[in-house]
């Protein structure tokens, strides 16, 4: 006997497995979720078997009524739904497991309590459990709980032995139950291994219903069949197809042997089930032998399940596994089932998966079994989802074809009976796939330069059947046709699509750009300049098309658009260019291309030249910018060749049209020319191009008259001031140019001669600047310039124009000091002068006398050495030695002195006199004696000059003889 200890605490476990027995029901109709429940009964279902004893068998029909509840609700929940309750996957699963472990849970119970008897349990409760057993292990493989079906097939395996054992006493339909049940005993056991991934068990489970010679009734033969095609999908899935055909060819064996009268109504799906996959096992074994019996049961089917779509379907596979497969025979299998299918959305695309399959092989016939679709399924269905799969996939099929024209008629046909029949457009989603199907293959004949196809196709980008293809599209198909017709020189066609075009597209400036080619090649003016104007009004930031127009003028020969379009465009961008054009070169079209309009009529054309300044100008700018962009020299677009062609033909122009050009527009060419030349010195070229500095000086000489000019003829102060200044600094530039030109001694004579003449030009004209802006700290500096090169022709105006700064000096509030360098100036002026062999007089009188006027209120030692410079000038003249003291009674000796032609004038000479002794007797009246007996002598040494007999000399002496002198 057991000791005390054991036997309570097995009577203790008994009582907790009837308690935890007992409650399960209220657990499972529950409407809350018990998370654990699963785990309880994973717990108790280990606890079994439980082992024969006293309290157990106490406990028998206790146990195998709680059995016997709990499988009947197991059945009923999972009749009724075992999942009302629950809502997501999770549960859904669970609750689904829970149910299972019920059912083992409960045969289980059952199993102990028919497992108390001294002999073990009975014949009939041996059926009974072993229903049950089946039933649950069917149930855990359905839930995949291998375990819990190990469990009660264990369980069941008592029963297969006892049943088993021989009997006497036993009828033949209690035996044919056993044997029935013996061999689903056997059918689960293969299944199970099967589920383990053991083969080789399940191939010994199998062989025990081939060695018990029992005639199966048609319902287990049913049943097992269905399990050994389970067997052999699951191999074919897993890519084993020699063992998936055993198994599958077992389960074919298995139904033919019965009557399929007999047998239930889903016999027939399952045999054509497993035909069906033995069919797909023998094409995937691809040998001979495999190929002939898949080819006969195909033949088979087709006799019994004609049909059937399934069977079709298995010829198309037999079809495909064939290395020389015949197009027709695919197309007649495919129209059979579309002519017998009943349609839905998983025939249809099975139907197009065998149409893409039969494309492989002949794209015609592929075609043709599209249109047989459509034509006599899909527009009866109404289905428009499937009409438009069908059309892309066509469209597609057709794209893909080497044959063009015939393709091309096709597909135009199908959009006719398409519109027609449907009488509303493609989807908008289905425009687009079948529009960018047809526009690859309007690439590609375009690129080929199948212009007239290429044409045909976007045309059927364009037909009815697409409306909802948006005008953005449309536009972009037609302008492809305006291409075309462009390169067929069909421009009349090519107006024609613009006109059809939507009006979107008619105003986007590449297609307005189309248009410009068509209308330069038509000869239409009008409508060039109106497409040339829509561009220029439309381009915002790209001048790419603006300079295509100028490109596109230029090739056809028409300079004038040429010259509108580059004028357009240069002004609307500034002078820039988009990548990948050469702004250099575009730029240099501009003025050859200009200077037949420059003149008109023997006038300069001042729109013209505002044009050619604003190139010159922007070209000069970009220069600039071009040298500042990029860090790789070879990425400029202006090198030094540029720069010299610009240099030279803004040169030659503002040297050209100097005369005739308004000063303004001569200032901006001269500076864009003064850039350029500036950027070559950069490059170094002035050691090798000897005639820049000379171009540059000139720019400078020109550009300061020039703005001479205008600041003489300005009124505003401001701007007339600014002018000046600008005078300054071209007068600057051009002395200091000069002045490295003059030293290098590399100029020739008549070059030499010339840049003196134009400095001694230059700083006069800065002077003139100085006066206006009253900068008279730097007089110094150009006086200095004025004696740097010598050149008396000049001094003349010179001498004028220190007279009139002296005017303003004496004006002005500023220092005296002034004064004295402007008078030290025309006083260098005479002495230079009077030194020349071929001096003028009659000037140098004047000057003299300007002289001692405007020093004899504050300096006169200047003024007596204007006396004193005259009586040499006269003494010289006449041949005579001038006297240190001139003898004031001595009469002077004319008749002896010879005439000259180039005589002071007697004027100025009678006027010094005259001034001189006035200026005696003004010191005289002062008190002054000494300075009034000089200035006296000085009076009467000029007036014995005077070509007047002494009469000039006689009257001053007798003035003077009459003064009295304080002593």
């Amino acid at each position: 006997m057991a000791p005390p200890s054991a036997k309570l605490e097995r009577e203790r476990k008994l009582n907790l497995l009837l308690s935890f027995a007992s409650g399960l029901a209220n657990h499972f109709t529950s409407s809350s979720h018990d998370t654990t429940l699963v785990d309880d009964l994973q717990l108790h279902i280990k606890s079994f078997p439980l082992p024969v004893s006293s309290a157990t068998a106490a406990k028998q029909d206790e146990l195998d009524r709680l059995g016997t509840e709990l499988w009947n609700l197991s059945t009923r929940l999972r009749r009724d739904g075992a999942h009302s309750n629950v809502k997501t996957k999770d549960q859904i699963a669970q609750r689904k497991h829970a149910l299972c472990l019920l059912r083992v849970f409960a045969m289980l119970l059952l199993d102990t309590a028919g497992g108390q008897g001294r002999k073990g349990p009975e014949r009939n409760n041996c059926v009974r459990l072993m229903k049950v057993a089946l039933k649950a292990a069917r149930v855990c493989l359905e839930d995949k709980d291998l375990g819990s079906a190990t469990k009660v097939l264990e369980r069941a395996a008592d029963y297969q032995d006892a049943l088993g054992k021989e009997t006497g006493d036993i009828d033949k339909q209690q035996a044919q139950l056993v044997e029935r049940l013996r061999m689903e005993y056997f059918g689960v056991r293969t299944i199970l291994a099967w589920r383990q991934d053991r083969m080789d068990t399940a191939e010994h489970m199998f062989s025990k219903t081939k060695q018990r010679n029992f005639a199966l009734e048609p319902t287990t033969a049913e049943s097992l069949a269905d399990l050994l095609c389970e067997i052999g999908r699951d191999l074919l899935g897993r890519r084993n197809y020699e063992l998936a055909v055993r198994w599958l060819e077992r389960a074919h064996d298995m139904l033919g042997e019965q009557d399929l009268e007999i047998l239930s109504s889903e016999a027939g799906e399952l045999r054509l089930s497993i035909m069906q996959s033995l069919v797909q096992g023998y094409i995937k074994l691809k040998t001979p032998e495999a190929q002939k019996r898949a080819e006969d049961m195909v033949n088979l089917l087709e006799t019994d399940y004609g049909e059937k779509m399934a069977v079709s379907l298995l010829r198309l596979e037999l079809l495909s596994a064939t290395e020389l497969t015949d197009p027709s025979q695919y197309y007649t299998v495919l129209l059979r089932i579309i002519r017998s299918a009943v349609l839905n959305e998983t025939i249809f695309k099975t139907i197009m998966h065998h149409i893409h399959k039969l494309k492989n092989y002949s794209h015609p016939t592929a075609c043709k079994i599209l249109d047989d679709l459509i034509q006599l399924r899909l527009f009866r269905e109404e289905n428009q989802g499937w009409v438009e799969k069908a059309i892309i996939t066509r469209i597609w099929v057709g794209t893909t074809s080497s044959s063009s024209q015939d393709i091309l008629e096709s597909l135009h046909e199908l959009f006719e009976n398409t519109l027609q029949q449907t009488k509303y457009p493609l989807s908008t989603a289905a425009t687009h796939a079948a529009q960018t199907l047809l526009w690859k293959r309007v690439e590609a004949t375009y690129n080929q330069e199948q212009f007239a196809t290429a044409e045909f196709w976007c045309n059927l980008c364009l037909h009815m059947l697409f409306d909802k293809a948006g005008e953005l599209n449309k536009s972009k198909i037609t302008r492809r046709v305006i291409l075309c017709a462009l390169a067929r020189q069909d421009y009349v066609h090519a107006r024609d699509a613009f006109n059809n075009m939507p009006d979107t597209g008619r105003s986007e400036p590449i297609t307005r750009y189309l248009m410009y080619k068509v209308a330069l090649h038509s000869g239409d003016p009008e409508f060039t300049a109106e497409c040339l104007d829509h561009i220029c009004r439309h381009s915002s930031k790209d001048a790419t098309l603006l300079y295509a127009c100028v490109l596109e003028a230029q090739s056809t020969g028409d300079k004038r658009q040429a010259i509108v379009a580059l004028q357009k465009v240069l002004d609307k961008y500034d002078y820039s260019a988009p990548a990948g054009i050469h702004l250099p070169a575009l730029l240099r079209e501009a003025p050859p291309a200009t200077s037949g309009k420059l003149v008109k009529d023997g006038h300069l054309s001042s729109d013209v030249v505002e044009e050619l300044c604003k190139l010159f100008e922007g070209a000069c700018a970009q220069a600039n910018a071009s040298r500042r962009r990029p860090s790789n020299p070879a990425q400029q677009l202006f090198n030094p060749s540029e720069f010299e062609w610009f240099s030279k033909n803004a040169y030659n122009l503002s040297l050209k049209y100097c005369a005739e050009m308004h000063p303004r527009n001569l200032t901006r060419l001269l500076h864009a020319c003064i850039e350029f030349i500036r950027l070559l010195q950069e490059q170094g070229q002035s050691e090798t191009n000897a005639d820049l500095p000379l171009r540059l000086m000139f720019c400078h000489f020109l550009a300061a008259c020039a703005f001479i000019t205008l600041a003489r003829a300005e009124d505003c102060i401001q701007d007339c001031l600014q002018y000046y200044l600008q005078v300054r600094r071209h007068g600057q530039e051009f002395r200091r140019t000069a002045a490295t030109e003059l030293n290098s001694e590399k100029l020739g004579i008549s070059s030499h001669d010339d840049i003196i003449s134009k400095h001694f030009q230059i700083v006069k004209l800065e002077l003139e600047a100085i006066l206006k802006l009253e900068k008279w700290d730097d007089l110094d500096e150009l006086f200095e310039e004025v004696w740097k090169y010598k050149n008396p022709e000049h001094y003349e105006t010179l001498a004028d124009l220190v007279l009139i700064i002296h005017s303003r000096v004496t004006k002005s509030d500023i220092s005296p000091k002034y004064q004295s360098k402007v008078l030290s100036v025309l006083q260098k002026i005479i002495n230079f002068t009077w030194r020349q062999s071929n001096n003028d007089i009659v000037k140098l009188s004047r000057w003299i006398r300007c002289l001692f006027r405007l020093a004899l209120p504050f300096d006169e030692p200047t003024s007596l050495k204007c006396l004193d410079q005259v009586s040499e000038i006269v003494a010289t003249q006449q041949g005579v030695s001038l006297p240190s003291t001139p003898p004031l009674s001595s009469s002077p000796r004319l008749a002896d002195i010879e005439k000259e032609s180039n005589h002071y004038p007697a004027a100025e000479l009678e006027w010094l006199a005259t001034t001189s002794f006035n200026q005696a007797i003004d010191f005289y009246v002062a008190n002054d004696d000494a300075k009034c007996r000089l200035w006296a002598e000085k009076a009467l040494g000029l007036a014995q000059w005077a070509e007047d007999g002494g009469m000039l000399r006689g009257l001053l002496m007798e003035k003077y003889s009459g003064l009295t002198w304080q002593e």
